[in-house]
């Protein structure tokens, strides 16, 4: 008795470990579409509420009688930062900023004392003015930095200083618990004054390294990992019309669909049931056809429906995908099993072909029908390549996988958006799945007979 019970404990585990690792994809896309702009590709999916900084060179912030400006520029959607300014001849590929993560980019910038007129370069061609500085001269955003002062653009949300010796921090926390600085095995914890501000100051040899370790509260900890946003950012986008995405995809999938299993179910049974001449050699040379790759069709197919003027249009869509060979032998294999008995009496009773077809085929392939009707419905929701080739880029019958490639630019993926969009096209397939399932088991009893 214990034997069979480990024996069915086993099994379960194996089967939940596979049926795990085979959703793992659609776990992967669900969490990346909660995740906060720039976190999509870290592969960590529960919030840590301890995080630390790499090693830092103490020597990297040794600013002991320089004079300059730490820019800091947030942007997380931008691929490259620089800035570009009358300190270096407004040159954009001078003085690149470092990101140093979640989208801030820094860097310090070493100048002479005197005011300087900047702006900031994004992604290498759009010339943006400073969001966090309003003294603006000529258009251009105005800094002045006196002799021996290192400035900054904004207040930073970290700043470390190495001065005279001594390593001086200071951060912007409201949700962090404590913060503290490791250095030499040592620790050294920071204080928080009255503004919320994380301070502290501790004597250093230039050539050290430390890190820096923050806590935070859990829940401010997993709204810095996942947001909602992106969910509504696809919806509201402008430039990313997805209700018309949606019902473009569900026309294409519905239409190719309905057609086909009603193609399918007519050949199916003509090859099943019907006597004509060389049907068994048609079939097979149709059969035989499957043996082609897909994509020897696509120039073709693509020639016909530019001779049709079917670009841009439904049918140019779902017209050259009606042609399912493997949905004619789905139905042929499947009606080849209906007594013939049934027919053989539905024309004693003076059935036409049509009723015949209406009456008996249709209700006995029911559940058939219904799986061929999901398979093409999968198949051309999720079709990408045909659905780009025969729309033009500015297209208003663009499918939602289609669309979906808007989120793709020049200078980086918007994976977060991709996969908020990507989850919702989900959602009719798992409706259509949950409500056929039922007519499934129906159409299974229903066509039961005996003969």
């Amino acid at each position: 008795m214990w034997g069979k019970k480990l024996q069915m404990f086993l099994l379960y585990v194996v089967l939940i470990f596979f049926a795990m690792l085979v959703l793992m994809p659609f776990f992967w896309m669900i969490l990346t579409a909660f995740k906060q702009p720039g976190q999509a590709l870290k592969i960590a999916f529960w919030p840590r509420t301890v995080i630390s900084t790499n090693a830092l060179s103490v020597s990297e912030y040794d600013y002991t009688g320089k004079t300059g400006v730490l820019f800091e520029y947030d942007d997380p959607s931008a691929a490259s930062v620089s800035v570009a300014g009358s300190f270096n001849g407004w040159n954009k590929d001078a003085n690149r900023l470092t990101n140093s993560g979640n989208g801030i980019y820094k860097n310090f910038i070493p100048v002479p004392a005197g005011s300087y007129e900047y702006k900031f370069v994004v992604n290498g061609g759009e010339w943006k003015t400073d969001p966090a500085n309003s003294r603006q001269k000529n258009g251009n955003s105005l800094i002045t930095v006196p002799e021996g002062k290192v400035v900054s653009n904004k207040r930073l949300s970290s700043d470390i200083r190495y001065l005279n010796g001594k390593l001086h921090l200071s951060f912007y926390g409201p949700n962090t618990l404590s913060m503290w600085v490791m250095a030499n095995g040592v620790k050294h914890a920071l204080t928080k004054n009255a503004k919320g501000q994380w301070i502290g100051e501790f004597s250093a040899d230039a050539a050290g390294k430390f890190k820096i370790y923050k806590k935070r509260k859990f829940a401010a900890a997993l709204k810095e990992m996942y947001t909602s946003s992106n969910f509504v950012k696809v919806i509201k986008n402008k430039d990313f019309p997805f209700g018309r995405f949606f019902l473009n995809s569900l026309i294409v999938a519905t239409g190719a669909a309905l057609l086909t299993v009603i193609i399918c179910t007519m050949g199916g049974y003509a090859f099943a049931k019907k006597e004509f001449w060389l049907r068994d050699e048609i079939f097979w040379v149709l059969f035989a056809t499957m043996l082609i790759p897909g994509m020897i069709y696509m120039v073709p197919q693509f020639a016909i429906v530019t001779k049709l003027r079917w670009i841009n249009t439904y049918q140019g869509m779902i017209v050259p995908h009606l042609a399912n060979i493997f949905g004619l032998y789905l139905m042929k294999q499947y009606i080849e099993t209906i007594p013939n008995s049934l027919f053989e009496s539905a024309r004693i009773d003076g059935a036409s072909e049509w009723q015949i077809f209406i009456k008996i085929v249709v209700p006995l392939a029911v559940p058939v029908m219904v799986t061929l009707f999901l398979l093409v419905f999968l198949f051309q929701w999720s079709n990408f390549l045909w659905q780009l080739i025969v729309n033009t880029p500015d297209s208003p019958l663009r499918t939602l996988p289609v669309g979906l490639a808007l989120f793709k630019g020049q200078y980086g993926v918007k994976w977060e958006m991709m996969m908020a969009g990507a989850s919702f096209s989900i959602i009719p397939i798992t409706l259509l799945f949950l409500f056929a399932q039922r007519f499934f088991i129906e159409g299974i009893t229903g066509g039961a007979v005996k003969e």
